[in-house]
Order: structure tokens, then C-alpha cells, then sequence
């Protein structure tokens, strides 16, 4: 049987790489799009993958993908909420401009199918038990070059090319970044716990989020459902998960006394947001991770790190 070919735009990230891990390598060949030092951080040694190096802000970036891929996924994106805040050109550049450089792409290759990663910041200051066909409103940068992303990706479907758009909400796992502080509340939380028996904070303890773990997202990412007329998807676990239980909750699977101190909030942070996920639970999906075996595994899986392990030792 001939092997499908699936592109990943962003692949070196938190995401990609997870979906790497999971995918078939007998039955798919694996092609990476990603600038060039994450390239090599990640796959230096990957000869079974195809790797292409570039800035997706660069146009002429997409000229070396000339086959019609089967599955495309686009993960490539300024993910920072704080960081976009601070650096909104940069935001503006990776999450638009990239996106228009890809959409142009995509109408000349025609690719089988688009996934798009999209984010719950689209929905704006408080989203509870938030819907897919609520009226959008964000409030920071970040939120609104996503909301553009979603726009320009359905009108590739106008197109009559397959797409499917997934609202994350707070991902976390095996595999997460922990040196960048500015992504991730779990990872950001637990790493500070780690390193300095306390958290600073960003913002109010009674704030709320939804955490979902990584393999539950790949599933999903990976899936073969059709869409039918819902092309938008929220993908969370659908639990409310205060800021307080949280930090509760790493405090004690680390064995350490809670301390935790609040350092003000940032322009354009959500105050709470949890997903309504029954549009996702229609097409057969059922969340493997609950929160707290999500977060054992994740501190399972830092505890065999190198670069961490000298923390749990002391």
C-alpha cells in the first residue's frame, strides 16, 4: 500500500512533536516545516523524517513543499499570550502573515485535508462552558491574529478543501518546554514548584482554566471523523479547574509545603475559560486523561529527565 504523506508546520513544537511520536511510520512519511535551530534541537538524528527549515513569515519558505500532501496540520504560531502582549509585531508576522503565506500555498497545492490549530483566547475574557457557536471576543493580541487565523482558514473551505479547526484550551504533558516560562500555566506552575519550593503568580488564585493532556489532543489531532457542517471544534477536557486547586494539586504530588505569591496580572490575560466539548464527544471521542492522572504522568516523566532531576533530589 502506497504510504500517505502528512506535512507538519510546526512540528518541532510542544504539538508536532507529540503527533510525530503517535503517527504510523510504516504506513505515513513524516515532512517537517520549522525554523532551522529548532530543526535541529529536535531532529538532528531523524533520517526516517523530511526535513525543510524556514521562517513561515518568508513566502518563498513554501516553494520547497511541492507535493499535495494528505494531511497538513498548522501548529506554527507565537503561542504566548504574555509574549504577544509584549511583542505584537512579532505576533502579528508568525500568526497572520504566516497564515496568509500558508492559505495562498494551500490553494495552489490543494492539500487533502487541513488541521488548524486554534485557541480558547478567541472567546475572550471569561468563556464558561463555552460553546463553538458563541459570539467571539478577544482581548488580546494573540486571541485576535487566531480569530484571523480561523477566518482565512474557512475560506480556504469555500475553496472545497477539507479543513478542520480545533479551539485548544490549556494543553500540558510529557514534552512541554519547561525552560520557557511564558507558555504553559501548568508546566510555568509546576517548574517554579520544582525549582523554588513557591509559585509567582500572574493574576488571581480564583481564576479558572481547562487542562487537557497532550495524548488526548494527538487522538483527536490525528483522527480520521468527518466534519459535516461543524468545521470548529473545542478541544478541552470541559472541567472548570480553579487556579487555587491547581497549584494545590502540584504542591502535593511534589511533596511540598504551598506557597504562592500573586505578582499582578498582564494586558490581555483571560480571567476563566472552560470548554463545552459536546460537539467533539458527538464524533465518538472520550478523554483518556483526567487532571490528576494527567499531571502524575507529566511529573512521571520530569522526573527522568537530566536537566531536572537534580531538583526532585534535593
Amino acid at each position: 500500500m502506497k504510504k500517505k504523506n502528512f506535512l507538519i508546520i510546526g512540528g518541532a513544537g510542544f504539538i508536532g512533536r507529540s503527533i510525530i511520536k503517535k503517527i504510523d511510520r510504516k504506513k505515513i512519511n513524516i515532512h517537517i516545516l520549522d525554523l532551522r535551530d529548532q530543526n535541529r534541537k529536535y531532529f538532528k538524528n531523524k533520517k526516517s523524517i523530511h526535513i525543510y527549515n524556514g521562517d513561515i513569515c518568508n513566502k518563498q519558505v513554501f516553494d520547497k513543499l511541492k507535493k499535495r500532501f494528505d494531511k497538513v496540520f498548522f501548529l506554527a504560531a507565537e503561542t504566548s499570550t504574555y509574549l504577544c502582549e509584549q511583542n505584537p509585531l512579532k505576533c502579528t508576522r508568525t500568526n497572520i502573515i504566516g497564515m496568509l503565506n500558508f492559505s495562498e500555498w494551500c490553494i495552489e497545492t490543494k492539500p487533502k485535508e487541513i488541521i488548524f490549530t486554534s485557541s480558547m483566547a478567541v472567546y475572550g475574557l471569561k468563556a464558561a462552558n463555552i460553546k463553538e457557536t458563541t459570539k467571539l471576543n478577544p482581548i488580546s493580541n494573540y486571541g485576535i491574529s487566531k480569530l484571523i487565523g480561523e477566518k482565512i482558514i474557512l475560506q480556504l473551505s469555500k475553496l472545497k478543501l477539507k479543513v478542520k479547526i480545533f479551539r485548544l484550551f490549556n494543553v500540558y504533558g510529557p514534552g512541554q518546554d519547561y525552560n520557557n516560562l511564558n507558555q504553559g500555566m501548568l508546566s510555568i506552575y509546576l517548574i517554579q514548584a520544582l525549582k523554588n519550593k513557591k509559585v509567582l503568580i500572574k493574576g488571581s488564585t480564583n481564576r479558572y482554566r481547562d487542562f487537557i493532556f497532550i495524548e488526548d489532543v494527538v487522538d483527536v489531532l490525528i483522527s480520521n471523523f468527518k466534519t459535516g457542517k461543524n468545521l470548529i471544534y473545542n478541544l478541552g477536557n470541559g472541567k472548570k479547574i480553579i487556579v487555587k486547586s491547581l497549584l494545590k494539586k502540584i504542591f502535593k504530588n511534589l511533596d511540598l509545603n504551598y506557597k504562592v505569591r500573586d505578582i499582578g496580572s498582564h494586558a490581555g490575560d483571560t480571567f476563566g475559560s472552560y470548554a463545552n466539548i459536546n460537539r467533539i464527544n458527538k464524533k465518538g471521542f472520550k478523554l483518556k486523561y483526567n487532571l490528576n492522572d494527567g499531571l502524575k504522568k507529566t511529573i512521571e516523566s520530569l522526573k527522568g529527565t537530566n536537566e531536572y532531576s537534580r531538583y526532585f533530589n534535593r
